[in-house]
């Protein structure tokens, strides 16, 4: 029993200039919100709010470096009838690339094919044994989409058996280029003015180069192009913009097979290509075989696109069933070694784990614990895995300081991937968490950025219209979320066939309004009916409702009137307790409670004693007292060593009861204090 985890997001809730956005709406011709919301998101004059909302043409794909001599090569192997292999990527970016350009060859009448790595056994971009295969098969032309960039030794083996290679990328290149064509705006001597292209977004430029008619193959392909985009999540501004804003209006059509087989009957837009298109299609990457999504992006038939999509939506289903497991055999890890759940970088490690879901496991774990998460998979005495980070921590740095321990790693700040000996395993973890207690004294916490306060009159129809100009959402331009302030929930109650989802009733400002919280079920909702709680909403119009109602979904709620930093910064202390470390005097008086305070901790709990209890609720009620978060719970852990209480706590939910215990146990004997005083190593903390 005891402390797993404790996250409480911060929020990042910016404050509106209303004299300004009110100027900047007159001077517009735009509503006061959307004016607000442009003004967040630094769009802070008409000319960039223009320049946002009408983001006019695709530039000229020949501003491109070697775009020309690409293209040269390519339309040499089209009308020589040489062998052309596309070489592509697992994931939404790179399929889409894949399918793009797969299919523009083979409508010219090329001898075309396409070779995709698997995740598990080759890993992302070219490898030696890849190419060797290419080579037999024949393969005069290969030409890499969404990879390449860094190949420099594929690139030049591949010439050294006969081939030739154009390399077509959006990732950083290194300092030595390929010796091939390459197309990547990335590269510091390219003359395009719009870098943040995908993979999808390049090969969309190639085409246009290819086929001199630029608003022809945005037609033809910009539903692939946008789904790419979409998928690789890059900032969805300037030419991404266009493309997605373009490409959504030809997918809504559902005139290409495949991807129409995996739409569903309603509007096509971003946020349903990224949470039921795009998972469908790097499922079949995660879990083998991702050719099978390229062959469905480029059936013709219909009848062929459905039982194809049918079978990689299974695909999808089991893969979320797999990641579950992962995220659940991890979770009991860190509760059978709770110790690893203090560190400053989480590091778990388990038998077997599948390799494609490792990377999604940990992005969930860093979202539960709020701090930077590696998962590893041990086989054959390797641990391979992936870590997602916070803002604000160099995950790929961190992981680079430790490179003596590793086979190989890659990356960038907010995520890496990594291969290691089982040995260095906790070598690893005690380096990688060295490295951030040096570089990073207080670790970043996990912060959701809102755009704005709302006030509850607002919650029309009408609010969600006037949003619509700022769509396509995505990367670089996220759907708004709006914090509704000092709201009374009047009831909870569970939604959906296993109660897993939350629907709120609320009342603020004179009126009463209905709230969804998808995937937190009302026992593990830490608000009671009558708390006063701050919302952080997204809105919708809804589909569904005769009056054209508005849909109301809850990204977070956190308690009014309490400092959520300051319950964080609290816990950190604890957590550098509970590792042991040195604690300054300061510090530990924020930890140790005098017999009065933990008394009131004590008495307490009964009067809020049930199945579980919001953690913020008690620190509330106990604030009183002068108790604060981390103080709370040094003073269960004195009470629950002490046999008075038994206690755990997990996110934002505390359960605890009272042991069948007989007679009275002196809090004084606690080696808790001892070793509190010990780690200060100063008289200050001893006094009352």
């Amino acid at each position: 029993m005891g402390v797993e985890a404790v996250n409480l997001k911060l929020w990042d809730l910016p404050e509106v200039d209303r004299a300004r956005t009110v100027a900047l709406s007159k001077e517009c011709g735009i509503p006061p919100l959307l004016a607000a919301l442009l003004r967040v998101r630094g769009m802070d004059a008409p000319e960039k709010i223009e320049e946002f909302l009408s983001p006019g043409e695709l530039s000229d794909p020949y501003l491109m470096k070697d775009m020309d001599a690409a293209v040269e090569r390519i339309r040499r192997a089209v009308e020589g009838f040489e062998h052309i292999a596309i070489y592509g990527d697992y994931d939404a970016d790179g399929v889409t690339a894949t399918a793009m350009l797969y299919t523009y060859l083979q409508e010219k009448g090329s001898n075309v094919s396409f070779y995709i790595p698997q995740r598990d056994s080759e890993g992302y971009g070219m490898n030696m044994a890849a190419v060797d295969t290419l080579s037999r098969e024949g393969v005069d032309l290969i030409v890499t989409v969404d990879n390449g960039v860094s190949a420099n030794e594929e690139i030049a083996y591949a010439k050294s058996l006969g081939m030739d290679v154009v390399v077509t990328d959006h990732h950083q290149p290194h300092e030595a280029l390929p010796e091939a064509p390459v197309i990547d705006a990335h590269r510091e001597d390219d003359g395009s003015p719009f870098k943040e292209l995908c993979g999808a977004g390049v090969v969309l430029k190639l085409l246009m180069a290819l086929e001199g008619d630029h608003s022809a193959v945005l037609e033809r392909y910009g539903d692939l192009a946008a789904l790419g985009t979409v998928g690789d999540s890059v900032s969805l501004t300037g030419e991404n913009r266009l493309i997605v804003q373009r490409g959504l209006e030809i997918a809504e059509r559902r005139e290409r097979p495949g991807l129409s087989a995996l739409l569903d009957s309603e509007p096509v837009t971003s946020t349903k290509l990224a949470f039921s298109v795009i998972p469908c299609i790097n499922a079949t990457g995660r879990m083998g075989s991702p050719e099978r999504a390229v062959r469905l992006l480029t059936y013709r038939d219909r009848e062929s696109a459905e039982l194809l999509a049918e079978e990689i939506r299974e695909e999808n289903q089991n893969r979320k069933a797999v990641e579950a497991r992962v995220i659940e055999a991890a979770e009991q890890k860190l509760e059978e070694s709770p110790e690893l759940s203090f560190d400053r970088v989480l590091v778990i490690r388990g038998e077997g784990w599948h390799h494609g879901v490792v990377g999604i496991a940990a992005a969930r774990l860093s979202e539960m614990y709020g701090k930077p998460c590696i998962v590893l998979s041990s086989a054959d005495g390797e641990a391979r895995g992936s870590g997602r980070s916070v803002e604000g921590f160099n995950l790929f740095q961190a992981v680079t300081e430790c490179r003596g321990l590793l086979t190989r790693y890659g990356g960038h700040p907010m995520a890496a991937g990594l291969t290691l000996p089982d040995e260095n395993v906790g070598e690893f973890r005690r380096r990688i968490n060295e490295y951030a207690r040096d570089a990073c004294p207080e670790m970043p916490f996990f912060t959701m950025k809102l755009d704005c306060t709302l006030q509850n009159r607002a919650l029309t129809p009408l609010t969600c219209r006037q949003l619509e100009p700022l769509e396509p959402f995505g990367a670089g331009n996220s759907q708004p979320v709006f914090a509704l302030l000092g709201v009374t929930l009047t009831d909870v109650r569970g939604l959906g066939s296993n109660m897993g989802h939350c629907r709120l009733y609320c009342k603020g400002g004179g009126l009463s309004f209905e709230c969804v919280r998808f995937g937190v079920g009302p026992g593990d909702f830490p608000y009671p009916p009558g708390s006063v709680v701050d919302l952080a909403v997204n809105l919708q119009e809804s589909r569904y409702s005769r009056d054209g109602g508005v849909e109301i979904l809850v990204r977070d709620v956190r308690l009014s009137g309490l400092d959520r930093l300051q319950c964080q910064r609290d816990f950190r202390v604890y957590e550098k307790f509970r590792r042991r470390e040195r604690l300054s005097p300061e510090e530990a008086v924020r930890l140790r409670p005098t017999r009065e305070q933990l008394g009131a901790v004590y008495t307490m709990l009964p009067k809020v004693m049930g199945p579980k209890l919001g953690l913020e609720d008690l620190t509330l009620h106990l604030s009183r007292y002068g108790v604060n978060m981390g103080m709370l719970l040094f003073g269960l852990d004195l009470l629950s060593e002490r046999g008075l209480i038994e206690f755990k706590i997990y996110g934002s939910m505390l359960s605890a009861g009272k042991p069948d215990t007989k007679g009275k146990a002196d809090i004084t004997l606690s080696p808790l204090y001892g070793e509190l005083e010990a780690l200060a190593g100063d008289d200050e903390n001893k006094k009352e």
